[in-house]
C-alpha cells in the first residue's frame, strides 16, 4: 500500500530583527499624517485608511526575501501553479501601512500577486486576522490568527491568493497599525533560460 499526500500550502511567521522593527514603528508613528495615501481597491465604509511606506523598503525587501527562501523550501508546491515561473524574476511592490481605528476594519479580500506579507507594528488591544481557505473536497475553513500586543514586532508571510479578513474592534481609541505588501514576477525581465537564479529581486 501507498500514502500520497495531495499538495496544499501555509503560511510563515517571523519575528523581525529589532533595528529593522524600530525603524518601521517610527515611520508609522508619523506616517499617517506626512505620507501619501496608498490606493488598495478597497473602499466599503468603515474601511482602515491606506499610507505608502516611504523608508526602510530595501533593509526590509532583503529580510523578505530570504522568509520566501524559507517557504519555497517549506512548500515547493507553490511552483507548479506560478504562471511564467521559471523564467521570470521576482519583484517586489510598494508597501503600505494600514491605520485602523475603532469600528473599523478590512474586509475579505486577496491581493494581486505570487507571496504577500503583513507586519504587525502596534496592536493595542486583542484582534483577529482570519485567513478563508477550502479544502481538496470543496469545503470551506477559517484559519484564525489571534493577536495581541505580544505579536507587535511579527510578520506573516503567505500566498497572494489566500483571502483573509481583519476584524473590527470596539473597546480602544488606539490605532492598530500593520505593514502589508506584494512579491510579483517582473515581467519586463525575459530571460530565455528554462530556469532562473531566484537571488535576483528587482524592485518596483
Amino acid at each position: 500500500m501507498n500514502n500520497y499526500d495531495l499538495k496544499n500550502f501555509g503560511y510563515l511567521i517571523d519575528t523581525l530583527p529589532r533595528d529593522l522593527f524600530n525603524s518601521l514603528s517610527k515611520e508609522c508613528k508619523t506616517g499617517e499624517k506626512n505620507n501619501p495615501e496608498f490606493i488598495t481597491g478597497l473602499t466599503a465604509k468603515n474601511v482602515a485608511v491606506h499610507r505608502s511606506l516611504v523608508n526602510n523598503k530595501k533593509v526590509l525587501f532583503d529580510y523578505i526575501k530570504n522568509l520566501i527562501e524559507k517557504y519555497d523550501e517549506m512548500w515547493p508546491g507553490l511552483y507548479d501553479i506560478k504562471v511564467m515561473t521559471n523564467d521570470l524574476p521576482y519583484k517586489f511592490c510598494e508597501p503600505w501601512i494600514n491605520y485602523q481605528r475603532k469600528g473599523e476594519y478590512i474586509p475579505n479580500h486577496n491581493h494581486d500577486g505570487i507571496y504577500s506579507y503583513s507586519i504587525w507594528v502596534n496592536i493595542p488591544t486583542p484582534s483577529i486576522f482570519e485567513f478563508t481557505y477550502t479544502n481538496i473536497m470543496g469545503n470551506i475553513y477559517q484559519q484564525k490568527i489571534n493577536l495581541t500586543n505580544e505579536d507587535e514586532g511579527k510578520i506573516i508571510l503567505f500566498p497572494s491568493k489566500l483571502p483573509h479578513i481583519v476584524y473590527p474592534f470596539n473597546d480602544t481609541n488606539k490605532v492598530r497599525m500593520s505593514i502589508s505588501g506584494n512579491l510579483n514576477f517582473d515581467s519586463s525581465v525575459a530571460t530565455k533560460a528554462r530556469s532562473v537564479n531566484r537571488s535576483v529581486y528587482n524592485y518596483e
